[in-house]
């Protein structure tokens, strides 16, 4: 009877082994999805902040803000995707280079902003489809890209340098 005792107490310590082994990975990967979801949702800068940094260590002069009282003429976003943005443009009407920076209410909602933002690109690359070619040309390579619950679109030649120090500030 002494042999059958021993093999079952090896047994019942294996399985609160195993039982204990399973908790702690769980709970390591609650604590882990837990601090991932506050890191995405941490709101560490203003868009105008992004746009700022972006503009400045570009050295770009030609931009200029776009009124939030405006912005529905370029983009029209239901109040449910955004809580904040920084829009700029080129003052030239003849230049298609732009710069923005949207801060998603919740980062789910990339997708519904990505398809507005293309509808707007879409309509501005129509007007200078005949007018200006390289402009155009601009418009179908333009940058839009996701971190966190921030979106930045960019316009022009320098996107990936934009996309850079957009990344960088993260990191």
């Amino acid at each position: 009877m002494g042999k059958w005792d021993e093999k079952a107490k090896g047994k019942k310590w294996t399985i609160i082994s195993i039982i204990l082994l399973i908790c702690a990975i769980s709970i390591f990967l609650g604590v882990f999805f837990t601090i991932k979801q506050l890191e995405e949702n941490y709101v560490r800068y203003t868009t105008d902040q992004i746009t700022n940094q972006i503009i400045n260590e570009m050295k770009y002069t030609d931009f200029v803000k776009v009124d939030e009282n405006q912005l529905a003429k370029h983009y029209d976003i239901p109040n449910d995707v955004i809580s904040e943005c920084s829009v700029y443009m080129n003052k030239s009407s003849e230049n298609a280079s732009e710069l923005a920076c949207f801060l998603l209410i919740d980062s789910s909602k990339y997708e519904k902003l990505k398809t507005i933002v293309t509808s707007h690109i879409s309509t501005k690359a129509a007007g200078y489809k005949n007018l200006n070619p390289s402009q155009y040309n601009e418009l179908k390579n333009f940058l839009i890209t996701q971190k966190g619950r921030y979106v930045l679109v960019a316009v022009g030649n320098n996107t990936s340098a934009e996309n850079k120090i957009f990344q960088n500030m993260f990191e």
